[in-house]
């Protein structure tokens, strides 16, 4: 019985997530937004002068299925920024681009940049 439960727990959990995921801001204002989003480096704030608001491309389950990549490291950069501004973010911080080669299974040449970071809002 407790095996069902956390089943069903599970897959209502899923159809939250993907149900939400539905709800967004409309894109015109996030492009805009994500125009004001800086990146920092870290040693440009000290702990206390930004919130933590998530960790982009690391922190969810999809993470474990699918990653996203993008073709330069300019484009991955930009999916941070618009992630982070539909998150209500106004910065990024340890942001790192990581070459992740060709796939075997993929007949697309192009290179696959995965950048990941932190999305922050600076006080």
């Amino acid at each position: 019985m407790k095996l069902r439960s956390s089943r069903f727990s599970a897959l209502v959990t899923v159809a939250v997530c993907v149900l939400s995921g539905c709800a967004s801001t409309p894109r015109g204002s996030v492009e805009r937004r994500s125009t004001e989003v800086k990146v920092y480096e870290p040693e440009q704030l000290a702990q206390g002068q930004y919130e933590l608001v998530r960790y982009l491309w690391v922190d969810s389950w999809r993470t474990a299925f699918w990653l996203p990549s993008a073709s330069s490291e300019a484009m991955g950069i930009a999916s941070l920024q618009a992630e982070a501004a539909r998150l209500g973010a106004n910065g990024l911080v340890n942001v790192s681009c990581r070459d992740q080669g060709h796939f075997m299974w993929s007949r697309s040449r192009e290179p696959a940049i995965l950048c990941y970071g932190n999305a922050i809002r600076v006080r």
